[in-house]
């Protein structure tokens, strides 16, 4: 019976070995020097939490640019909307 292989796209499978990779990293490097589990935990919550705010702050820069662009199409219109009023007069 043959093995049944997961079907990733290329970018999943690079990501998971990419993290595996880091994982392997984090764990030689607290062997080598001797890292105590608590040390190495809040490294790891201290991280996630510097990505976590990054990824908030770029969510909102987006929807704020966003908010800008579809404010100024709505402001754009009704003055190209009172300037066709004005030359149908």
């Amino acid at each position: 019976m043959a093995k049944r292989k997961l079907k990733l796209s290329k970018k999943n499978r690079n990501t998971i070995s990419g993290v595996m990779v880091g994982f392997a990293s984090l764990y030689a490097i607290s062997i080598y020097m001797d890292i105590s589990r608590q040390e190495l935990r809040s490294f790891l919550i201290s991280t996630l939490l510097f990505f976590g705010v990054i990824l908030v702050l770029a969510i909102l820069c987006i929807t704020a640019i966003k908010g800008l662009i579809k404010l100024n199409k709505k402001v754009s219109s009704k003055i190209e909307e009172k300037n066709q009023s004005k030359d149908k007069e």
